[in-house]
C-alpha cells in the first residue's frame, strides 16, 4: 500500500484523468480498510478535492459503506461549496439512520436536495420527450427516398451522438437528370444545431433547382444562413452536382473536410482529394470557387463528417483520415451501400466502444 499524500494525490488526478481508474482504485483501498484508509480520508479536505469528494460519494456501493463513510460524508456535506458535489454527497447518505441533532439537520437537508433533484429528473424528462420529437422531426429532414441518376450507385447514413444531432446530407433532384449531393456539420449539437441544420436544408433546396453556378448557389446559402443564425453558429458544406451525361461533378467545398475520391489508374490506386471552395457557412458574406472533376467509370467517392475520421477509442486514440482512405481502398469493387456499411463499421470496430461526442455521417458514390 503507498504512503496515504501519494495516494491522496495521484487519486486526486485520476479523478480528473480517469475517473473510472480512480473509482477502482479508491475500492480496492476501502476493501482493504485499516489506518491508510482512514489518513487517506482525513485528507481530503480541502477546495481542490471536491472532484474526489464526488468520485467517493458515488462510488459507494450501498448503504453499509455508506455508514461506514457517514462522519466524513456529513463533515464533507458541510464544507462543500459546488452544488453538483454536494446534491452526491447527499445521495449518498440519503437513507442513512442519523443519531446526532447535526444529523438530523443533514437528513432534512437531504430530504430537501432529493425533492429537488426530484423536480430536476421531472424537467429532464419533460425535456427528453421534446428532444425525442425534435429527433424524429429531424430525421424526416434526411432524404426519405433516392432520386434517380443514371449511371450513378449512391447512398447516405447519419448515426446522430445525441438524440438531435448537427450533421446533414441529403440528396436533390435537379433539372437535365442532375443530381445534387450535399453533406455537412453544423457547430455543436442538440436543437440550436438542428435548427441551423434545417435553415441550411430548405435554403439549398429552395435555390439548387434555379441557381445553376454552385459557387453562386452556396454564396446566396451562406448569406441567408447569415441572416437566421446566432453569431457563434456556422456550418462546414460540401456542396456538388453531378451530370450523369457528362460524368462531371461541379462542386464547392465550405471548410468541409475534403472527399476523397478514388481511382483505378494503370492499376495503381491514385487518391483525389475535393478541396477547392472557401470558408464555412453562416459567419460573414462570403465568394466561393467552383472545382470540378470528370470522373472515370469505376471511381469511388467517399464524403465524410469529422465524426467519422476522429472516431475515438478508449485510448482517446483518433481513427484518423489516413485509415479510412485506406479501409475505403478495400471497397473499390464493392456497391455503394455494402462500401458504406464496411467503412461505418469499421469506425465503430475502432471506437471499441466508447461513447463518441460527433455524429457520424458518410455519403458514398460509385460511378458505372
Amino acid at each position: 500500500m503507498q504512503p496515504a499524500e501519494p495516494f491522496h494525490e495521484r487519486l486526486r488526478r485520476l479523478a480528473v484523468e480517469d475517473p473510472r481508474e480512480a473509482r477502482k482504485a479508491f475500492l480496492l483501498l476501502f476493501d482493504s480498510g485499516g489506518s491508510p484508509l482512514e489518513q487517506f480520508l482525513g485528507n481530503v479536505s480541502s477546495p481542490a478535492d471536491g472532484r474526489l469528494r464526488h468520485l467517493i460519494a458515488s462510488a459507494l456501493r450501498n448503504n453499509r459503506d455508506k455508514e461506514r463513510l457517514a462522519p466524513y460524508l456529513i463533515a464533507w456535506h458541510e464544507i462543500e461549496t459546488d452544488e453538483f458535489t454536494k446534491r452526491a454527497i447527499a445521495a449518498a447518505l440519503d437513507g442513512v439512520k442519523t443519531e446526532s441533532a447535526a444529523e438530523t439537520a443533514l437528513a432534512q437537508e437531504v430530504a430537501r436536495l432529493t425533492t429537488a433533484i426530484g423536480r430536476e429528473t421531472a424537467q429532464r424528462e419533460r425535456f427528453n420527450r421534446e428532444l425525442e420529437i425534435a429527433r424524429e422531426v429531424q430525421e424526416h429532414l434526411f432524404p426519405q427516398r433516392l432520386p434517380p441518376a443514371p449511371g450513378l450507385d449512391y447512398c447516405g447514413q447519419c448515426w446522430p451522438a445525441r438524440e438531435v444531432g448537427g450533421d446533414y446530407y441529403d440528396f436533390l433532384e435537379l433539372p437535365d437528370e442532375r443530381l445534387g449531393i450535399a453533406i455537412g456539420d453544423v457547430s455543436g449539437k442538440g436543437v440550436g444545431a438542428a435548427l441551423v441544420m434545417a435553415c441550411l436544408e430548405a435554403s439549398l433546396r429552395a435555390l439548387a433547382s434555379v441557381v445553376r453556378d454552385p459557387a453562386d448557389l452556396i454564396g446566396r446559402v451562406n448569406g441567408l444562413v447569415c441572416q437566421a443564425s446566432a453569431a457563434d453558429r456556422y456550418a462546414t458544406l460540401f456542396y456538388a452536382e453531378y451530370d450523369p451525361v457528362t460524368r462531371c461533378l461541379t462542386y464547392v467545398n465550405a471548410g468541409h473536410n475534403a472527399p476523397v475520391v478514388l481511382r483505378n489508374s494503370g492499376g495503381v490506386c491514385e487518391v483525389l482529394r475535393l478541396e477547392t471552395g472557401g470558408p464555412v457557412i453562416g459567419l460573414l458574406p462570403q465568394r466561393y470557387q467552383r472545382g470540378v472533376l470528370f470522373h472515370q467509370s469505376g471511381d469511388l467517392v467517399v464524403l465524410f463528417t469529422d465524426g467519422v475520421s476522429e472516431s475515438m477509442n478508449v485510448r482517446y486514440e483518433e481513427w484518423g483520415e489516413e485509415r479510412l482512405i485506406e479501409l475505403a481502398k478495400t471497397c473499390r469493387d464493392l456497391p455503394a451501400l455494402h462500401a458504406m456499411r464496411r467503412i461505418l463499421a469499421a469506425a465503430q470496430a475502432f471506437a471499441e466502444g466508447a461513447p463518441q461526442h460527433d455524429d457520424m455521417t458518410l455519403v458514398v458514390l460509385r460511378v458505372a
